[in-house]
């Protein structure tokens, strides 16, 4: 076990919540982070107000709050996201506790007036990390944050042990489609309009403040709004022939979750090629006409974490908001049995090599402990902000 002592973990996540998701379910990072590194997890729900500071407030900014007021000297504060980082950083420093380490992940960093945020209070509250899962949200932050701060890009994680399938993607498998943020399911509903192929859109999301829609189905796509059981949907997997992610062209890391799920079931997966969806899936663009441009994509996959790519394709790219590229994609992927499996493997394959949850919690404990990366690429940090 890699102790930090001290360590803090502010989670988005309620308790009630986490126990609901961890009952039978895939293992939860912050769990798993917490026992590495021998870290309080502060829940969402563990503090409260009423009146009128409840209203104002809302609860990851008393979170915040709680979290800057037990912060000790030696105290390394971890927040899962800058909803909860940014205020912190603020209350640290009205607080008179500037000499606290932060270790905060980054989402979508991107927005304008978060950006401003980070600009302020990572030059108030010098010494910490910034974890990203996207090159692009990197680049967004590099030259914004004080001289002190360092950016980590990091991948993302999946439970390879219970994302698993024992059997092979049926041939004649329903296409399935899965969560919410920033999905693209008029683009995928035009695409499959008049295929001779079910599709299922699970739509429902454990994590997104509301559900994607299509606002006219086709007879061969089915809509689930709720949210499935973790059991329900590694079924749904393991029965589909293929995993389908329409994306907006948005340029933070959407659909990551269930991509890596995909892959991890050794599904191939079919992907828009969004602003911010880069790290995952490696394979070429399939043009509207059906034609495959390789090298449109070359730049994408575990590489960008300085990992060395093996060149497998792990699924395919179609162009955002083009129902017909997405159309040729799905095709392209189903039309060639062996094809389709070849990629299946390769996605599992990279899923255990590059996305792991072990993987994971070993870096960012290697953070927490003392910026050092542990079980992760060297090449991974990004160079020093200034």
């Amino acid at each position: 076990m890699v102790e930090c002592l001290n360590c803090l973990l502010c989670v988005s996540a309620s308790a009630e919540q986490a126990q609901r998701l961890q009952a039978g379910g895939p293992r939860r990072d912050f769990i798993e982070l917490a026992d590495a590194v021998n870290g309080e997890i502060l829940f969402a729900d563990d503090t409260r107000a009423k009146g009128l500071v409840g209203r104002l407030t809302g609860p990851h900014i008393r979170q915040a709050w709680a979290a800057a007021r037990l912060a000790r000297r030696g105290t390394t504060v971890f927040a899962d996201g800058e909803h909860i980082g940014i205020p912190l950083l603020g209350f640290l420093a009205v607080t008179g506790k500037r000499r606290r380490r932060v270790v905060m992940l980054g989402h979508l960093v991107s927005k304008r007036w978060k950006r401003a945020l980070l600009a302020v209070t990572t030059r108030v509250v010098p010494g910490g990390v910034l974890i990203v899962h996207s090159e692009v949200q990197a680049a967004a932050v590099r030259r914004v944050l004080g001289r002190s701060w360092e950016v980590r890009l990091v991948p993302y994680q999946v439970d390879t042990d219970f994302w698993r399938s024992t059997t092979a993607a049926p041939t004649d498998g329903p296409i399935i489609a899965v969560g919410s943020e920033n999905r693209d399911y008029e683009t995928l509903t035009a695409a499959v309009r008049g295929q001779n192929r079910k599709v299922v859109i699970a739509a429902g999301s454990h994590w997104a403040r509301k559900t994607a829609g299509s606002s006219s189905l086709p007879s061969n796509v089915e809509y689930l709004s709720q949210p499935l059981g973790f059991r329900e949907l590694r079924d749904a997997y393991a029965n589909a022939s293929l995993v389908v992610m329409p994306l907006l062209d948005v340029d933070n890391q959407s659909g990551v979750t269930g991509i890596l799920e995909a892959m991890s079931m050794s599904r191939p997966v079919v992907v828009t090629a969004s602003t911010g969806q880069r790290e995952c899936v490696t394979g070429p663009l399939v043009n509207a006409d059906g034609s495959i441009d390789e090298k449109a994509m070359a730049s994408r996959g575990p590489q960008l974490f300085g990992d060395s790519p093996d060149g497998q394709w792990t699924g395919v790219y179609a162009a955002a908001n083009d129902a017909s590229s997405l159309r040729a994609a799905i095709e392209f992927a189903v039309s060639d049995a062996s094809r389709a499996q070849a990629m299946a493997e390769a996605g599992r394959k990279s899923a255990e090599e590059h996305f792991s949850i072990e993987r994971y919690v070993s870096a960012l404990a290697g953070i927490l402990r003392d910026g050092e990366v542990v079980g992760a690429p060297e090449a991974a940090p990004v160079a020093q902000t200034g």
